[in-house]
């Protein structure tokens, strides 16, 4: 029995440690988790702007070869500009579509309550509210639209502070980049070092640009066939109903389901169930249509990241950082599956966040494409 201690004695070490490592590995994610909460005032505005900043640098690089020594600002100068004309129109269209939907769900407050009395599911009983419970429902639906509403629009207008200092951050990046790149290959041990990283930047500048680009278009076909289909059903705001699915077409998953939802809801209210259900069942069709068939054609041979990954992405920023995290989750997967794809070590873990199923596979991510 002693001969057989010290083997024991191995094991219950061996246990041991390894249960300290876990231990260890749960705390620092939760300590990381925390620590990219709390900082999200400084660590959300330099990460967007860093995305930004690689996205335009090819027309910053273009210009600043083209122009002489002492005009070189007019690269970063001609990419803040670009950007900040995406931000307007991209906040403008937000805030319009804001205020339409609030002044919408105030008025169908009461029309919704008094479709809901007429329902089944109001009458009297284990599973039903009542009449009144229905009228009351109805205008808490009507009322919880209209606070979403409002919370956005006045998200749009406390972003300003936000943008400016989005666009200095990314002025400061676009200006500094040569003489970053410049130090950063003096200080590395080898030169393949600073590659590595100036080949990452091409890599998620060229995905960011590929994924904003193709999720305008989709979602612009998007809102032209959801505009399209409601005018032929004689939906009234059909302006209104087609720039919110181009607008929430870049929140994955959530966007097209709140974009599908709201008109169904106008539908049910001003017409009948009837027509608001014919409705829903049509942009369900194209929904299906494009997100099934045309979205995974395009965007997976552009970005390659697993559905999966991209839905545990969203539910992870956003938790962390609201309605900023829901926007920046793809871009932000992409860079970090961009920068793992790139050392041997992390490599395994990029390729499960991709759509792809072996690591000679994995090598055609990190292209700059």
């Amino acid at each position: 029995m002693q001969s057989g201690a010290p083997g024991d004695d191995l094991r219950q070490a061996a246990k041991a440690s390894s249960l300290r490592s876990r231990l260890l590995l749960v705390i620092a994610a939760a300590a990381l988790f925390w620590l990219l909460r709390e900082a999200y005032p400084v660590l959300m505005p330099a990460v967007t702007a860093l995305l930004l900043a690689l996205g335009v640098w090819p027309l910053v690089a273009a210009i600043r070869d083209r122009v002489p020594r002492p005009m070189r600002w007019l690269g970063p100068m001609a990419g803040s500009l670009l950007v900040l004309a995406i931000l307007i129109a991209f906040f403008a269209g937000v805030g319009f579509a804001a205020r339409s939907v609030y002044r919408l769900a105030r008025d169908i407050g009461p029309q919704l309550g008094a479709r809901l009395e007429n329902l089944p599911l109001a009458l009297p009983g284990p599973f039903g509210a009542g009449a009144g419970g229905a009228r009351e429902e109805g205008l808490a639906i009507g009322s919880q639209l209209a606070s979403s509403a409002l919370t956005l629009l006045n998200l749009t207008a406390s972003t300003l502070g936000g943008i400016v200092l989005i666009l200095f951050l990314m002025l400061l990046m676009l200006t500094e980049a040569p003489s970053f790149h410049a130090k950063l290959r003096s200080i590395s041990d080898r030169r393949r070092d600073a590659q590595v990283w100036r080949d990452i930047g091409r890599s998620v500048g060229a995905k960011f640009r590929a994924y904003f680009i193709t999720r305008l278009l989709l979602g612009v076909l998007s809102g032209l066939l959801y505009a399209g289909f409601l005018m032929v059903s004689g939906v009234d705001y059909v302006l209104l109903w087609g720039l919110l699915t181009v607008l929430l077409s870049f929140i994955p998953t959530v966007g097209s389901l709140i974009s599908g939802t709201l008109p169904t809801i106008y539908v049910f209210v001003t017409r009948d169930p009837a027509t608001a259900l014919m409705v829903g069942a049509g942009l369900l069709v194209i929904e299906q249509v494009i997100g099934n068939f045309v979205d995974p054609r395009i965007m997976g041979r552009r970005l390659a990241i697993s559905p999966l990954a991209v839905l545990l992405a969203l539910v992870f920023w956003t938790l962390l950082w609201g309605v900023a995290g829901a926007l920046l989750a793809v871009p932000l997967t992409v860079l970090v599956t961009a920068v793992m794809t790139h050392f041997e070590r992390f490599r395994p873990v990029a390729l499960l966040l991709t759509d792809y199923e072996d690591l000679e596979e994995l090598e055609r991510f990190g292209d700059t494409a």
